[in-house]
């Protein structure tokens, strides 16, 4: 079965709103073994959105859009409905007073503007909203089951998992798209493909792989349809182990995570602590980590010391080590990463220093040089990049180096 994923709304085609709901359901759609064929989006127009729902009926069998449900002016979808599915607007009771309630509750008036929600294409079947006043909506015909869901993503949400899923998953039975997940830092994606190959060329028709790169990281992925998700886990699971001696020195995860989740998770494990000198990335990977819930079960603190006086100053950097060898070289991040390690009192230290551009660079040290120090009891281990001409991706796969040399130097000290 065959899926798309219509989202109506100017603010989508101008960027002024970025598009989460087509990204979220599509990953919702994919669980339960729908495939999505197409997704587009739409601006608040009678005659694009007509079109549009004519055009996806023509692809698949299932269609869903979000968006233009409101009771504004703007907000069209209904009226465009009643027009392709030859309804008309009528009040539906139970509608009207949840939305009554729904201002009393708030203390604020109920106005005609907002009676208008109530208003619903007589041949639709009305997917309640709990969560606000826009109900959703399902049109079934010869060719196509339309779902039709407001644009506020918890309320989407909440309508699709209560109303929609039930009546998808009696579609599709009891079988289900499983993926398996593993994720490999170091190497780039060609260069993982030709290491692989073999192995690539030996896996079942029944799964496919797909690589999933991102700076400084690749996920590989294994996607099959079974009727028992235990056992289809188990097969791909096997496939993976298979996979992993020909890539230990690249393998970071067989989770579905980020890395700062692998390395908080590894860190918790093992009960140690983390501590970062971040100087080009600007408190990126600090970021990272405190974006987790629990992290400050291993993550200490952070000194950014962007500018050298900071580097003496707070982190003790030897004046003269700038002096001779500069701010970016791996004689200051290995003191950087030594001396946060002993102030912050932690396991282990992160510290990064580099030239993360547009400006900056020279010949000697060029834009995208950034050394990279993780110092623990045992050692410090200081390596070079060379990463490119883009600021924002220079600071994401320093990041990225970083952790991942943390994880190397975690798993080390366990064995």
């Amino acid at each position: 079965m065959e899926a798309t994923i219509l989202t109506i709304g100017d603010e989508l085609l101008i960027g002024q709103v970025i598009d989460t709901n087509s990204a979220w359901l599509a990953s919702q759609l994919n669980e339960i073994g729908i495939t999505v064929k197409t997704r587009f989006s739409v601006g608040d127009n009678n005659d694009e959105i007509r079109d549009a729902i004519f055009y996806a009926t023509e692809q698949s069998s299932v269609v869903i859009t979000t968006g233009g449900l409101g009771p504004t002016s703007d907000d069209k979808t209904s009226e465009v409905l009643c027009n392709v599915f030859d309804s008309e607007l009528v009040e539906n009771q139970e509608v009207l007073e949840h939305i009554a309630g729904f201002f009393a509750q708030r203390n604020l008036p109920l106005t005609d503007v907002n009676k208008r929600q109530a208003l619903v294409p007589d041949r639709a079947k009305v997917l309640f909203n709990h969560l606000g006043t826009a109900p959703g909506l399902y049109f079934e015909d010869a060719s196509a089951h339309i779902f039709v869901l407001p644009g506020v993503p918890f309320e989407m949400k909440d309508i699709f998992t209560r109303e929609v899923l039930p009546i998808l998953k009696s579609f599709t039975g009891s079988g289900k798209l499983i993926h398996q997940n593993m994720v490999v830092s170091g190497i780039g994606e060609s260069f993982l493909s030709d290491m692989i190959q073999p192995w690539e060329q030996n896996l079942p028709e029944d799964v496919s792989l797909a690589y999933l790169p991102s700076p400084g990281l690749i996920r590989l992925r294994l996607s099959a349809f079974t009727k028992s998700e235990k056992a289809g886990r188990g097969k791909l699971q096997l496939l993976f182990d298979a996979l992993r001696p020909l890539i230990k020195d690249y393998f970071v995860s067989d989770r579905d995570e980020k890395l700062s989740e692998t390395l908080l998770r590894e860190l918790l494990e093992a009960r140690k602590t983390i501590s970062t000198a971040e100087s080009c990335t600007g408190g990126y990977i600090a970021h990272q980590l405190t974006s987790i819930p629990g992290s400050s079960g291993a993550f200490w603190g952070s000194v950014i010391a962007y500018s050298n006086d900071v580097k003496t100053n707070m982190l003790r950097v030897n004046e003269d080590t700038l002096s001779k060898f500069g701010a970016v070289s791996a004689e200051t991040v290995k003191e950087m990463a030594e001396n946060a390690r002993s102030l912050l009192k932690t396991d282990f230290s992160i510290a990064v220093s580099g030239i993360a551009g547009p400006d900056g660079g020279s010949d000697e040290k060029p834009v995208g040089l950034v050394y990279i120090a993780v110092a623990s009891a045992k050692e410090t281990t200081v390596e070079e990049f060379h990463f490119g001409d883009f600021r924002e991706t220079n600071i994401a796969r320093s990041g990225v180096a970083a952790m991942n040399m943390c994880i190397k130097a975690l798993r080390k000290g366990r064995k």
